[in-house]
């Protein structure tokens, strides 16, 4: 009975301690290494490992089965930012590719060669900005750009597309971004190009 009478004693409180926990929202990023494992057929070493990569890259799933593992290298977690730094760090993304966008109209010769100057990533928009990571500040903090980025689109400020990454080391996709007028623009001319081309 003494038990029970204690459990029902109330919790003791202090100045600026509230009764429950607040739950607060984080945005986790778990960094992994993957193994996998290819059975190729080739006239050597270096083509087998050439023949290897393209088929990772192209998503296919190892042959050697029973070997494929993943190995987790770092979490990190960060609390998501109120309302109100989110809608700054909107404005500073939207700010970086306006200005960008129209020094490019502005002064580049070749302003809208589709393969250099259609868009911009995450990472580069948070390199670009000097946005880094609290806990390690030499990395760009990309995570915090493409919210920025993401919420421009939902709000049809930004438009977004995918383009397949091309570095021998990486595959999938990465995400690009640039305002409507932009893509607009170089849509008109990107067609204007293809019309004289057939003429």
């Amino acid at each position: 009975m003494r038990a029970a009478a204690l459990s029902m004693r109330p919790v003791p409180s202090f100045p600026g301690m509230s009764r429950t926990m607040e739950q607060k929202r984080f945005e986790v990023e778990i960094t992994f290494r993957q193994t996998v494992r290819y059975a190729v057929e080739a006239k050597d070493r270096k083509v087998a490992e050439r023949m290897a990569v393209d088929r990772w890259r192209a998503g296919e799933e190892g042959t050697t089965l029973g070997n494929d593992c993943c190995e987790v290298i770092a979490v990190a977690a960060s609390e998501t930012p109120n309302e109100v730094k989110q809608c700054r760090d909107c404005d500073t993304a939207f700010r970086y590719l306006r200005d960008r966008e129209l020094v490019i109209e502005t002064l580049d010769t070749d302003a809208f060669n589709p393969t250099v100057h259609d868009a911009v990533s995450a990472e580069d928009v948070a390199m670009h900005v000097g946005w880094k990571r609290k806990d390690d500040p030499g990395i760009p903090d990309v995570a915090r750009a493409a919210r920025a980025l993401d919420r421009l689109c939902n709000e049809h400020r930004v438009v977004c597309f995918t383009r397949p990454r091309v570095r021998a080391s990486e595959r999938g996709e990465v995400r690009l971004y640039c305002t409507p007028q932009h893509l607009e623009r170089l849509s008109a001319l990107v067609m204007e190009d293809a019309e004289l081309t057939v003429a």
